[in-house]
């Protein structure tokens, strides 16, 4: 029988000995926390091991252990190496001559030892060995978003690589994907990968336990989001009985601002606007507003959740932000069943279903009302993509992390530009479906979501009532004021119908 993708990991990094780990570009808490949990867990079975992104953390994880040795560059040998057979013939010395002749030639200088000679069957050349014999690439969708170090990473078509990440737009680019889109985060993954490595239970410790709850609770926003599942709260509780720093996480996430941070917050919840009628909330920042208030961009992270704590009864929650040149546009899903990426996407930009992000060239003056408008226009229906009551299993065509500041690097039209056509024109408006078509897409909607629900659970013979109520408690336990979503499972109707025909042939359906 062919083994799992898990199980074919898990042998590739058994017999690997020296491993790189490579992040994400502007690395989010879930990366960081993959990376270091990952470091620390090859360390103790005995593996060399280099972590690598492109940009540096940002200062709040500095809590996370060993994070101090996430580096910015991969080490590549890029040696040229010459071998001598001295088996018959001993080496004097060598040297090198440099030849000025126009081709600027560097002549090798190899003296024998007694009367013996060299010829060129006693030279070769062979390829330097990589320092890697594996690479394991964590929370990261395609090789465009390592960012800087993607460049050097030739070497990733020379070496086995394993793809884990939970993204629905991951490109599938490694040896082995182990990329499990009901995740909510790379760190629960890395949990069970864990398990099947090594059976000693101390191979998730403090440090580790810390590290992958971190990331946890980081793609979760401390398991507010709609994407928070009965799974992701019970492998939080398994973690934190490992000895997880629960307390620690949050301090340095959610409760440790600079003054200049508070400032911009207030700053952005006084600017708050609802429109009612299109059930969207929006806030935004001006590069005045970061002057002002001595802020700079990485205080703009969690200026989004922010906004989900003021918002009623709306779908979404959306934060334009003027940065160099463009403008980024954050977005995190409130209402179930409202799909946020299907915004970003027509910005050029994408994300999750619950989170996406898109970025538009030019000021926040210019293009602000422009995108009020066109989001609107999608609300009401009328645009080429009506937001919400997306199949939860639709996957993004976009690249986003669940953080918005990943997605800064988009490459994205102008609003002019989308708006115009100029740049991809909008699809027409699908015909309206009849009544037995509708019947049917409710049942495969239906299938699709007991598909996951089979999935999230981790035993086919689990009770659904009980392992929701565990995980409630368990949310109690970890947060203060857990807010937890529920949906109710979605009713269709079997087709009942049966078939007429009126006096001319044609077919008569009854339900």
């Amino acid at each position: 029988m062919e083994a799992s993708v898990k199980q074919q990991a898990s042998e590739l990094i058994k017999g690997a000995q020296s491993i790189l780990l490579v992040g994400h570009k502007n690395p989010d808490g879930d990366a960081l926390g993959s990376l270091l949990a990952l470091k620390i867990v090859l360390e103790k079975m005995g593996k060399k091991t280099d972590c690598v992104t492109s940009d540096a953390p940002n200062k709040i994880f500095n809590f996370l252990p060993r994070i101090s040795e996430i580096g910015r560059k991969i080490e590549v040998s890029d040696d040229f190496i010459i071998s001598v057979d001295t088996s018959s013939v001993e080496i004097e010395k060598i040297g090198y001559k440099k030849e000025d002749s126009g081709k600027k030639l560097v002549n090798i200088v190899i003296t024998p030892r007694g009367k013996g000679r060299f010829s060129a069957e006693n030279i070769s050349f062979p390829q330097a060995k990589p320092k890697y014999d594996l690479i394991i690439s964590v929370d990261t969708p395609n090789i465009e978003r390592l960012g800087e170090i993607a460049p050097s990473l030739d070497i990733f078509y020379e070496i086995p690589l394993i793809n884990i990440d939970h993204h629905p737009s991951n490109e599938k680019f490694g040896k082995i994907n182990l990329v499990e889109l009901v995740a909510t985060s790379t760190s629960e993954i890395l949990v069970s990968l864990f398990e099947s490595l090594s059976k000693d239970n101390q191979i998730i410790d403090a440090d580790v336990a810390t590290c992958l709850l971190t990331g946890l609770i980081y793609d979760t926003s401390s398991f507010q989001n709609v994407n928070t599942t009965p799974k992701s709260l019970t492998i939080a509780a398994q973690l934190v009985a490992a000895g997880a720093r629960q307390q620690e996480i949050v301090k340095n996430l959610y409760k440790t601002k600079s003054m200049e941070t508070l400032k911009l917050w207030g700053l952005v919840l006084t600017k708050v606007s609802e429109d009612k009628e299109n059930k969207f909330l929006y806030s935004s920042v001006s590069r005045e507003d970061l002057e002002k208030t001595g802020a700079d961009e990485s205080a703009l992270s969690g200026v989004i959740d922010e906004l989900l704590k003021s918002a009623t009864e709306v779908d979404f929650a959306l934060l334009l932000s003027e940065r160099q040149g463009y403008v980024h546009g954050s977005l995190r899903s409130i209402a179930k069943g409202v799909n946020v990426a299907r915004i970003a996407e027509s910005f050029g930009g994408g994300g999750h279903e619950v989170a996406a992000a898109f970025r538009v060239n030019g000021t926040l003056k210019d293009n602000q009302q422009t995108i009020l408008e066109k989001i609107a226009k999608m609300q009401k229906g009328n645009g080429a993509e009506k937001v919400g009551n997306e199949p939860l299993a639709k996957e993004v065509k976009s690249d986003e992390n669940t953080v918005a500041e990943k997605s800064e690097e988009m490459v994205s039209p102008t609003v002019e530009d989308v708006e115009t056509g100029t740049k991809g024109a909008e699809q027409a408006e699908e015909p309206e479906k009849t009544e037995q078509e509708q019947v049917k897409e409710v049942v495969f909607e239906k299938s699709v979501l007991e598909a996951k629900v089979e999935e999230v659970s981790e035993s086919e013979t689990a009770n659904e009532n009980e392992l929701i109520s565990d995980a409630q408690r368990v949310a109690d336990a970890i947060l203060t004021e857990p807010q937890i979503n529920s949906e109710e499972p979605i009713e269709s109707k079997e087709d009942d119908s049966k078939e007429d025909r009126d006096a001319s042939g044609r077919v008569i359906t009854k339900w």
